[in-house]
């Protein structure tokens, strides 16, 4: 039996997406599809703006067979961390095959040779970006510089490249867990950020016309089984907490900020300074945001500073079980036989894990207009 995992956030599920998912299933030979979903906030640092069960009923209208969830603490995290979580679940569910990913490249060779560079780095490359940071340059830029210098034939345009980043990550997971699930990555189609207006565009993309109101636009993009959830939806507009954010700002202690993943080196007292000259999330950010604290690392930290992430395990200890089709109670079954726990029902979990990400969704709830039970009457969908 073949089994393929996507790691993905689906806010929303496009065409893009399904395009990923029909070439995932046709390169692996896969029986099953099993996706790890992104919590209730994402990889970058934003509450979701459609519902961690709408985004699972989307995954499994549109092909997915299984639909798990990634823990916030991983979710809400940068790329080394949110792969961690994504391939650290599929890896130890003892099923999974094959892991396909949307990338800039379908070249696995360049990802392979930089994702072992990076987890091996020799004595050049560790020289090269000592000579860029002492000249001033960033990290990310630093990184980059001895990374071209290290593969003279790689593209510049792929250092920067969001899904090539998380496509490393995930190499560098399976490397470092001794996986012996094969990667399938697939070039993606279109645009990724910006205002794309065809069915093209990116998940940020349609995001954005949705909250600008573009309604029409936003669903060109999608397919019909994603509109028809979409329709119905409660959603999580990007300011709904901002009020929430500020006030357990104002009344945090540092050494609560410290404990949080992306902060460090002193961003702690930044943010306490800067939260009580904002009035509002995007006003905070720009507060705060230097070069050497970038948005990314800074929105991320606010979120996890309002969820009360703290360093956590360094790798998942348990998934949520979100929704899945009849065809997929095989699967089930030998999850099951491989003893990785599956969270069905979180209300009667002791794990605090599971707490914390209970907690991301009763905010996110509140966010759009329900109350907090509302987070606890969600169910497993299945079809």
């Amino acid at each position: 039996m073949k089994v393929c995992g996507i790691i993905a956030e689906y806010d929303p599920f496009h065409l893009g997406h399904l395009y990923h998912l029909r070439q995932a299933k046709a390169q692996s030979g896969a029986d099953f599809l099993v996706c790890v979903l992104g919590s209730a906030f994402s990889q970058r640092g934003d509450a979701m703006l459609f519902s961690t069960r709408d985004r699972a009923r989307m995954a499994l209208e549109n092909g997915i067979d299984l639909v798990l969830g990634m823990p916030v603490s991983f979710s809400c995290a940068q790329a080394n961390r949110f792969a961690c979580g994504g391939v650290g679940i599929l890896h130890r569910l003892g099923i999974i095959t094959h892991l396909s990913f949307g990338c800039e490249t379908d070249d696995l060779s360049l990802i392979t040779a930089v994702a072992r560079l990076l987890g091996q780095p020799d004595k050049a490359f560790i020289a090269g970006m000592k000579d860029s940071l002492s000249g001033g340059a960033s990290f990310a830029r630093a990184q980059g510089e001895a990374l071209q210098a290290a593969l003279p034939g790689m593209p510049k345009s792929l250092i920067a490249a969001p899904n090539f980043i998380l496509a490393v990550s995930y190499m560098r997971e399976l490397d470092r867990l001794g996986s012996d699930i094969r990667a399938v990555p697939v070039q993606r189609r279109g645009a990724y950020h910006g205002t794309a207006q065809d069915s093209s565009a990116s998940a940020g993309a349609i995001r954005a016309m949705w909250i600008q109101g573009s309604i029409s636009r936003a669903f060109a993009s999608c397919p019909a089984a994603s509109t028809a959830i979409m329709r119905d939806a409660h959603t999580h507009l990007p300011d709904a907490l901002d009020k929430v954010l500020l006030s357990r700002l104002t009344s945090a202690q540092t050494q609560e900020l410290q404990t949080c993943p992306e902060i460090s080196e002193g961003l702690e007292k930044r943010i306490l300074a800067m939260a009580r000259e904002a009035d509002s999330r995007a006003a905070l950010l720009r507060l705060v945001k230097t070069k050497r604290y970038p948005h990314a690392r800074i929105n991320r930290a606010l979120s996890q500073a309002l969820l009360g992430i703290k360093r956590s395990p360094a790798a998942p200890g348990y998934t949520r079980l979100l929704g899945f089709h009849g065809r997929a109670r095989p699967l089930l079954r030998a999850i099951a036989q491989a003893g990785f726990p599956l969270i069905s029902r979180p209300v009667r979990s002791g794990d605090p894990g599971v707490a914390l990400d209970m907690r991301a969704e009763e905010l996110w709830h509140l966010g759009s207009g329900q109350s907090a039970a509302a987070a606890w009457r969600q169910r497993i969908v299945i079809l």
